[in-house]
């Protein structure tokens, strides 16, 4: 598990150890020194160092991996920029006692060239200027290998927005801790390697940070069993949906649960009536029955949803299609089921539809899974002011309405407005239909139990891209379909009990 931090949180983390624990310049020393280290492995003998230094606490580490690379007899210059100096950069650009250049045209056909953007840093948040928008330019155009320290420079530091011009590094140096600004929006595709620098930061506030989760962070829930136990031990879960213009989007999440086998005793699948001939034996491992239809869209059966109300949790939404029924579906669960309640899909569409508010009361935990739009149109907040904040309007929205929720995109946000999770794995091949619905399976078989929920729901996410990332390797991003994850994800979850 690892921290991922806004620039407002990493700031006040270095103003804790700074008030605490250690000097403002002895911290730059350290992040500087580190840095240099980090460097070194890819410093040629024959390769020259430009150091493009800002006035801020970037500039500062840069002065710092300057003066080592130089004590080490390395070929290192500082194209030094921006007025208004820190009083820590100004000391270390006078400890430096190198050369400095103020033309980079020179260094254009230089192809052992290693380029060190320490110009802006943590804090980036507003549109550049010409002049920096101008010099970003000039260095991205330089050959050599391209280094960021902590932030590349044009990308906000929390929402990875670009600023402008942004440089793009082929390795960047997050230096303490990785920034949400690395993940979200452009911010992601600024580097092509990213690695974290220590400088041995004691926390203050950790448990207010975004997380991610890493495969021994899932082993809580894949303990070997014990021998004395039986089926009803190990929970019973159903899974609402499918309609005949959509039938396929249940069975992706059904398939989903079973080829997890993630140990739920009991799996129910309910489908229209009219298309019972569709599902009936495809899985013989699960229970099937019936919901009432009108050519293939279930309406409202009180009958049947009483007798789910007892399962540990239900899914609805996926394939469903758009009708008022599904929205009477969803507020007599949410008045009547006690368990695990998840909704995607459709059963979003109908709640953005006929009134958000239904989610104000409920007697069950409530865990919704809306890609951006669907969430747009839940939250009435503009994908454009989204991406500014994912996290934050993420944590509002499931403080609101007292549930969770997974965000998603290819970064996305779990939350239940307090613990947050970000799920960074998986890559473009997800960027399919039936992505979702599987998602939607996964997330189902793994909240068959309340323990730790935030992280069940997080789990599941990180189980899809993980098992997306298996799966490409065999497969190109272009071509891989949901079901042909099915098998990567048994992989993945033998990996994890085997730790």
């Amino acid at each position: 598990m690892k921290y991922i931090l806004t620039s407002e949180q990493m700031k006040s983390c270095d103003r804790y150890n700074i008030a605490s624990f250690i000097s403002s310049i002895d911290l730059m020393e350290l992040a500087g020194k580190r840095c240099f280290e980090a460097i070194k492995p890819y410093i040629k003998k024959d390769s020259k160092i430009l150091i493009v230094a800002g006035s801020g606490g970037n500039g500062g580490d840069g002065y710092v991996i300057a003066r080592y690379a130089q004590e080490e007899n390395y070929d290192v210059e500082v194209f030094s920029f921006g007025n208004h100096h820190s009083e820590e950069n100004l000391i270390n650009k006078s400890r430096f006692a190198g050369f400095f250049t103020k033309n980079l045209e020179k260094y254009k056909d230089n192809n052992d060239l290693i380029i060190i953007d320490a110009l802006l840093g943590n804090g980036q948040n507003k549109a550049l200027s010409d002049e920096y928008n101008s010099l970003i330019k000039k260095m991205n155009s330089l050959n050599g290998f391209k280094i960021s320290i902590d932030m590349n420079s044009g990308i906000n530091s929390s929402s990875g927005e670009a600023l402008g011009e942004y440089f793009v590094s082929d390795l960047t140096l997050a230096i303490g801790e990785f920034k949400t600004g690395h993940y979200f929006n452009e911010g992601i595709n600024a580097y092509k390697k990213l690695i974290k620098i220590d400088i041995d930061l004691k926390f203050q506030d950790e448990c207010s940070y975004a997380k991610t989760l890493d495969l021994i962070d899932l082993k809580m829930f894949f303990k070997k069993r014990k021998s004395n136990t039986n089926k009803g031990d190990y929970g019973r879960v159903a899974l609402i949906g499918g309609s005949k213009l959509t039938p396929g989007a249940v069975e992706i999440s059904l398939n989903a649960l079973l080829s997890l086998r993630t140990g739920v005793g009991y799996s129910l699948i309910c489908v229209p009536e009219s298309l019972y001939n569709l599902y009936a034996l495809r899985n013989p491992e699960n229970i099937y029955a019936t919901i009432k239809d009108d050519n293939g869209r279930i309406i409202f059966d009180k009958e049947v949803l009483d007798k789910l109300l007892n399962y540990d949790a239900i899914a609805l939404g996926m394939g469903c299609g758009v009708s008022e029924d599904i929205y009477k579906i969803i507020a007599y669960l949410l008045s009547n089921f006690k368990g695990n309640l998840l909704l995607d899909a459709d059963a979003l569409n109908m709640v953005s539809k006929y009134g958000v508010d239904i989610f104000k009361k409920h007697q069950c935990n409530l865990i919704i899974t809306p890609h951006l739009k669907e969430f747009e149109r839940l939250s009435k907040v503009k994908i454009a002011d989204l991406k500014k904040d994912y996290i934050g309007y993420a944590k509002e929205f499931a403080k609101k309405y007292n549930l969770i929720i997974n965000l998603k995109n290819n970064i996305s946000v779990i939350t239940d407005g307090n613990e947050t999770y970000l799920n960074i794995n998986g890559n473009a091949g997800l960027a399919k239909g039936g992505s979702g619905d599987f998602l939607s399976g996964l997330t189902l078989g793994l909240i068959n139990k309340s323990d730790d929920l935030v992280k069940r729901v997080a789990s599941a996410a990180y189980l899809l891209g993980k098992s997306e990332e298996v799966t490409t390797e065999n497969i190109n991003e272009y071509s891989v379909l949901a079901r042909d994850i099915s098998d990567s994800i048994i992989k993945v979850i033998n990996e994890i009990y085997q730790k």
